[in-house]
């Protein structure tokens, strides 16, 4: 049992280092997709958003749609989603225990639970008379990109597990022939899918632990590489590198991309474009002509480099520029150790955050870029991240960037997230954040009302610990697992009305915001702000056409109503 003991300490430590106040139950439904992910591209907050269980969950705890890298957290997000052929839609479903054995069971509740999934002729009113509202909206998400992929012949991959700390992975006849139906059933009804269902008991898990990010990555130069030193703090590497080199630097040992050393880029790779297909055909057809003659190279910043003759040995590898040709060369490229053909590299070796955001910015002028891209370069956002670091928090304008350095996940906030609740509280448009959350920082207009620089910084904080919070007391409450996934839906309009509640203010302004006292965010104050968001769905459902709790959440009359409750509750004040 030695193994079930070492995940159980393991679980503990990830809740202590990641301030996680969540019963084990809880934490290990974080801890398994945590590791299951541990490479990949999945920020702090993708991971709390994958989380579907409750109340009506047809027993699956963690529900994850990517397209590529791109995770879907929003409705929002599938509009600017681009699928072609070359992209891959990825499905993740699973189930938790923190229990010491597999049960039946849960492969039993997948079975049932997929075939209302995978049933398109089942409307969103169907489903949610057997599904919450987060595991609504995330099967109507799913089957719009399948709609979309099958269109465009894109590849689909659907991937089960089930994790447990049992000692080992033991399967009876009768549990491996229900986990294959479960394939089976999913295989025959998602044209073309590629399905797996995987086992991790404790023994897996562990070693998924032990598992190292890419912190680590030796890049050999075909000659030497010229030594740039500016103004004696920054330093520059450039140089040509083999292609079979540099398809060994970009992959792991099975030949898989490192998507951990992209996360920084600003665009992920645009499959079979005009500008890809190029690449690929100077790859796989010029011999004659150097590679890097024809090509633009590759920029990286690392923030460790040494030297050791013709090869450097680089830390916190980030590929900033040239993520195309990178991605044609590991997806396309047959390694071929006598190729002599090369590519054109450039490190630069720096930890100052300005001049690394200078050097994505710039690198990426050559084509054009979606502005909400380029947020995290604006002078706001740094002043932001430094203020958040200051009081103990991790402003992650840079996705992945305080996870992949082992920061609390309980103390990370992403733009987006940051947005919706300011947007939430300080401007009192709930229903906006929850309806529009990618609109609050793509449109100028939208994003100029949200983050201004003559705000008290404080008062931005606040509004995120305030979520936050909600959060977790909407985990840790004694409600009932329907009542908790009605107000997971509501968190913003819970989170909303607690902070008129704690200032005894309407609508209290950026200087009374910034002086919140967050202990005063008892249980009973958030139950009483539960009790009004309630008593608001109930007054509005009997006088609006709409009836639905995700619907509900995001009307602006909703919202609206609200305001008016919270007007009228505090008119003394």
């Amino acid at each position: 049992m030695n193994n079930t003991v070492m995940i159980t300490e393991c679980l503990a430590a990830f809740k202590v280092d990641n301030e996680i106040t969540l019963s084990d139950s809880d934490a290990f439904e974080l801890y398994t997709l945590y590791l299951l992910n541990k490479k990949s591209n999945l920020g702090a907050e993708d991971l709390l958003n994958a989380v579907v269980d409750g109340s009506s969950d047809g027993g699956i705890d963690t529900f994850l749609i990517a397209v590529d890298e791109f995770v879907v957290n929003s409705e929002e997000d599938l509009e600017s989603i681009n699928i072609s052929s070359d992209s891959t839609l990825k499905v993740t479903i699973g189930q938790s225990k923190f229990n010491n054995r597999f049960s039946e069971e849960v492969v039993n509740k997948f079975f049932i639970s997929m075939d209302s999934v995978w049933n398109l002729e089942l409307t969103e009113e169907q489903l949610s008379e057997t599904f919450n509202e987060q595991l609504v909206e995330r099967i109507t998400w799913v089957r719009t990109l399948w709609k979309k992929a099958i269109v465009k012949g894109a590849r689909i991959n659907i991937h089960f597990y089930y994790g447990c700390i049992s000692n080992e992975i033991n399967e009876s006849d009768g549990f491996r022939s229900k986990k294959e139906k479960v394939v089976e059933q999913a295989t025959e009804k998602v044209h073309q899918a590629s399905v797996s269902f995987d086992l991790y008991s404790a023994e897996e898990l562990l070693a998924l632990h032990s598992q190292k990010t890419e912190v680590h990555l030796e890049l050999k130069f075909k000659e030497q590489p010229s030594t740039i030193d500016y103004g004696g703090n920054n330093i520059g590497f450039i140089g040509v590198v083999k292609l079979p080199d540099y398809y060994d630097f970009i992959t792991d040992e099975e030949g898989v991309i490192r998507e951990s050393i992209f996360e920084e880029n600003v665009r992920h790779y645009q499959g079979e474009v005009d500008v890809n297909k190029k690449i690929n055909e100077s790859l796989s057809n010029e011999y004659e002509t150097d590679f890097w003659w024809l090509n633009n190279g590759i920029t990286i910043i690392a923030q460790d480099v040494r030297p050791m003759a013709k090869t450097l040995q680089v830390d916190g590898v980030q590929i900033v520029n040239g993520l195309q040709t990178s991605y044609t060369i590991g997806k396309n490229y047959e390694k071929n150790d006598s190729d002599t053909r090369s590519v054109l590299v450039k490190i630069v070796k720096s930890t100052d955050k300005e001049t690394i955001d200078k050097i994505i910015s710039a690198t990426n002028r050559q084509t054009p870029v979606n502005p909400a891209l380029l947020r995290a370069t604006d002078d706001i956002q740094r002043k932001l991240e430094l203020y958040f670091e200051q009081k103990g928090y991790y402003y992650d304008r840079r996705k992945n960037f305080y996870k992949n350095q082992g920061k609390p996940i309980s103390k990370i906030f992403a733009i987006q997230s940051t947005a919706q609740s300011i947007h939430a509280i300080l401007n009192r448009k709930p229903s906006e954040s929850r309806a529009k959350p990618t609109t609050l920082i793509k449109t100028t207009d939208s994003y100029e009302t949200i983050f201004r620089p003559n705000q008290n910084f404080q008062s931005y904080l606040n509004c995120c610990l305030v979520v936050r919070s909600v959060e977790t007391k909407i985990k840790n409450s004694e409600f009932t697992k329907s009542e908790k996934s009605l107000v997971r839906t509501f968190t913003y309009h819970t989170a909303r009305i607690a902070v008129s509640e704690m200032t005894g203010k309407s609508h209290p302004n950026q200087k009374e915001l910034s002086e919140l006292d967050l202990s005063n965010f008892t249980d009973e104050l958030f139950n009483t702000s539960v009790d009004i968001l309630k008593e608001t769905i109930s007054e509005f459902g009997t006088n609006s056409a709409t009836t639905s709790h995700s619907s509900i959440s995001k009307s602006g009359p909703f919202e609206e109503l609200i305001n008016q409750k919270m007007i009228t509750r505090f008119s003394g004040n």
